[in-house]
């Protein structure tokens, strides 16, 4: 079970109520997911100028509308598989946005490692996505793995709030991300050999 399943159902009141009001004030979910991409992308240059904890209020901000548009689409019926589709590619703009930042900040501080260990959890981000994407064509679910999106944003989120963790969750999301991509390349490699002998 992912985080994002084992918290929502804790904080599902909340989310119920906010829906409720965006709802009401006609904003639908594609509004609701670029709204989240525009805050990653503020989220982003925060993080750049180096305001590390007001990014990582941002992200969370951010994170929340993601969390959210899903939920608010099927409260108006506004589910769609392009819907779907544009939230997972929006997704990836946000990754960015927000990686590309904080991987600015190390530049400008002079931090070479730490620019490259921000590049690599991009990197790590971005084929988690890919094998999940390309597997998928072949076998039914491709969602295994130890860090899911909401897991890489929750611990980038406490990292830029309390900054003496940053380069110890920088550490682990490095290590996470290319886990998680090796787990889905080992679960396709497995599902496939199973098909293949039925």
């Amino acid at each position: 079970m992912s985080l994002r399943e084992t918290l929502y159902p804790k904080v599902e009141p909340i989310a119920n109520a906010i829906v409720s009001s965006l709802k009401a004030q006609g904003i639908s979910p594609t509004q609701l997911t670029l709204a989240g991409a525009a805050l990653s992308f503020l989220t982003g240059i925060l993080y750049a100028k180096g305001y590390l904890f007001l990014g990582g209020i941002m992200l969370f901000v951010a994170g929340a509308a993601d969390l959210l548009d899903g939920l608010l689409a099927r409260t108006t019926g506004k589910t769609s598989s392009f819907g779907a589709f544009l939230d997972s590619v929006v997704d990836r703009y946000s990754d960015f946005f927000v990686f590309a930042g904080l991987a600015t900040y190390f530049i400008r501080s002079g931090d070479i490692f730490w620019f490259f260990v921000t590049l690599g959890i991009l990197l790590g981000s971005v084929v988690i996505s890919y094998t999940k994407a390309r597997a998928e064509n072949f076998i039914k679910n491709c969602g295994v793995g130890i860090f899911g999106r909401s897991e890489r944003i929750l611990l980038l989120i406490a990292g830029t709030l309390v900054s003496p963790l940053l380069k110890f969750v920088l550490l682990v999301l490095l290590v996470g991300t290319h886990a998680t991509a090796i787990q889905r390349i080992l679960h396709t490699k497995k599902i496939l050999a199973e098909t293949s002998r039925d």
